[in-house]
């Protein structure tokens, strides 16, 4: 199950705030770490990179792994070939999880994309998957595939960049297609 949107940062703080109604909510950085301690953030809004310029790809800004809050993550050991050991904090050993990368602003008039999935069938991964997908569906615009924050919807109208990628070619980039945007 996945969501895929673009938003500013305060496009997103909406989306959280409403989420973090309907369920107590804790997000930790997803990836490899030198140290198996997990940091820990109580709320959305608080996310260290959510302000932060996007890389210029979706798959290179940071995820973070959502759990309920008190949720205790598993951190999986994980041996390097030059030796050393490093930390995984990822969805295989933590079922009742979603990912959530939110992209964003690369340049003033270029937004990357962002993504809210599970790869988990468990009543917890569904529940927060469900929480974030109808909080995006209320809140933003449905065009083609893609849900569209309120800023984001500006910045398309401005005919600024929506895309997953800079180096992706321009005509791969969400438009605006004839007829007005559905809502959903």
């Amino acid at each position: 199950m996945q969501r895929h949107f673009f938003a500013t940062p305060n496009d997103l703080l909406p989306v959280l705030e409403q989420a973090e109604k309907k369920l107590s909510l804790a997000y930790s950085l997803t990836g490899l770490f030198e140290s198996p301690h997990v940091t820990i953030i109580e709320a959305g809004a608080q996310l260290p990179s959510l302000n932060l310029p996007a890389e210029g790809s979706s798959a290179n800004n940071p995820t973070y792994l959502i759990t309920l809050s008190g949720h205790i993550i598993d951190v999986r050991q994980v041996p390097q070939s030059a030796g050393g050991i490093r930390y995984a904090v990822d969805q295989l050993t933590n079922p009742d999880s979603v990912t959530f990368a939110h992209g964003g602003l690369f340049s003033p008039d270029t937004l990357i994309s962002g993504r809210v999935a599970t790869v988990s069938d468990t009543p917890v991964a569904k529940s927060i998957q469900s929480a974030f997908s109808n909080a995006i569906g209320k809140l933003f615009t449905r065009i083609n595939a893609f849900y569209v924050g309120p800023g984001a919807s500006e910045m398309l109208g401005r005919g600024c960049r929506l895309t997953h990628a800079v180096q992706s070619p321009p005509e791969y980039d969400l438009r605006l297609t004839r007829g007005k945007p559905r809502n959903k």
